[in-house]
This record gives structure tokens, sequence and C-alpha cells, in this order.
């Protein structure tokens, strides 16, 4: 491995460092944000997957969070319990259970948005490209990120089997 010099970081270490600080503030923020709300950061990104899935059930959500099912579980009867969804078996196949967003729910969706809307938009005036740019930027860098777990999973898989 080549060593690099003072100021001379290789691109993926400034890749992982700049998302990890990136990571930090947008936790930070959306955990100040989301309180207010009586939400975690985690669980308004679950409120906003119920909002805009059709049929939403536990098991669509982890997939699409990447979580384990049982913690997932575990947040909807949280947000069932404080009244953002509620839970109800499926009509059609009594084995999986269909989320629903409540008024409450809503609301504090709504709320949220405003809250981003206003930062993003009207407290500091980012344009509209630089918003389309940092969006696309976010894609490319979980297209990589996802080329980069699969390798690593592959390579645990070898690992384990050897």
């Amino acid at each position: 491995m080549q060593e690099a010099s003072k100021g001379d970081t290789p691109i993926q270490m400034e890749i992982v460092t700049s998302f990890i600080q990136t990571k930090i503030s947008f936790a930070r923020i959306m955990t100040t944000i989301v309180q207010e709300f009586g939400l975690t950061p985690l669980s308004s990104i679950t409120l906003n997957l119920i909002a805009n899935q059709e049929n939403p059930t536990v098991s669509s959500i982890f997939k699409a969070l990447d979580l384990n099912q049982g913690n997932v579980s575990s947040m909807c009867k949280k947000l069932e319990s404080d009244g953002f969804i509620t839970r109800e078996r499926n009509k059609n196949d009594e084995r999986s259970v269909v989320l629903q967003i409540t008024k409450q729910g809503c609301d504090a969706l709504t709320g949220i948005e405003q809250t981003l809307h206003a930062y993003f938009c009207g407290n500091t005036a980012i344009p509209e490209k630089d918003l389309h740019k940092a969006a696309a930027g976010i894609d490319t860098l979980k297209r990589i990120v996802h080329s980069i777990e699969e390798q690593f999973c592959k390579k645990e898989e070898v690992s384990q089997n050897a």
C-alpha cells in the first residue's frame, strides 16, 4: 500500500471521512427537528415511507430501509402506541399487517417537511440546481457504497465457509 504524504489523502478516505462528517451533522440536525414532533430520525424516515407506499407492510418497510425485520416491527409498534400509525391485519393475507399513517402522523410529517423546507430554501436560499446536484451525488454515492457492500458480503461469506 502506498503511503500518502500529509495533505495527500487518497480519494477513498476523503469520501469516507466526508460522508461520516456529513452523517454526523445531518443526524444532529434531524434529531433536533424530529424530536419536536416526538420522533427519531429513523422513525421519521419510517413514517415517511409508510405515508408514501401503497399498502405498506412491515416487510416492505424493512426491505426499503435494509434493516432487521424485528427492529422495524418494534419501531412500528412504538409509532402505533404513540399515535402516528395504525396497524391492521391484511384482509387478503392474514400473515401480513398493513400500516396506515394517522392524522397525527401526517401532521408530524408536514411539520418536518416545512421545517426542512425553511432551512433548505428559506433561511439559506440554497439554489434549486445545487439541491438537484446534491441528490444526484447522493445517488451516485449510494450506488458506490452498495457495490462495495456486495463485495464485502461476498468476501465475508467466503471467509465464513472456509
